[in-house]
């Protein structure tokens, strides 16, 4: 009975919401105190400085590479198509029009559109037969493992 009364005391009961609120603020705000912290300690890079412009540009070149070659492999598949005798010409105006979008805010949905129009190319079907009843399957082999003998102890 004493240790309850000593606990509704009122500096008992003010130290522990004061215990409480700094929990809970602490919680609430404590990963923006962090974030100045680690801002101040790492802060970002100079953005105009010179070689950090050149890297951008040397990635920017990459990236456009890269989509260039892509839109040289959808370009052949295409051709092959045509080759076969289907009728692709509209998927040439797309694929050309996807290589118009070669900037850093579009490359993204280029990229995506010509992928997507690799997947819509026609392409001329293979000729299957089915399986004999005689035909082995490429992994079976007609003669049995060795044996091996265990080695002695």
């Amino acid at each position: 009975m004493d240790l309850m009364l000593r606990l509704l005391e009122p500096r008992v009961v003010i130290g522990i919401a004061v215990a409480l609120a700094a929990v809970f603020i602490g919680g609430r705000w404590g990963g923006y105190a962090q974030g100045r912290y680690d801002l101040m300690r790492n802060p970002p890079a100079d953005v105009k400085s010179p070689l950090s412009a050149d890297i951008m540009k040397s990635v920017e070149a990459r990236e456009s590479a890269k989509l260039k070659g892509l839109h040289r492999a959808v370009s052949a598949e295409i051709a092959a198509a045509a080759a076969n005798g289907f009728a692709v010409e509209k998927f040439q105006r797309l694929a050309d029009g996807a290589l118009k979008l070669d900037t850093a805010a579009y490359r993204p949905a280029a990229i995506e559109r010509l992928n997507k129009l690799r997947l819509a190319i026609p392409q001329k079907k293979e000729g299957f037969r089915p399986a004999a009843a005689g035909d082995l399957s490429p992994d079976a082999s007609e003669k049995p493992a060795p044996k091996r003998k265990a080695a002695r102890r």
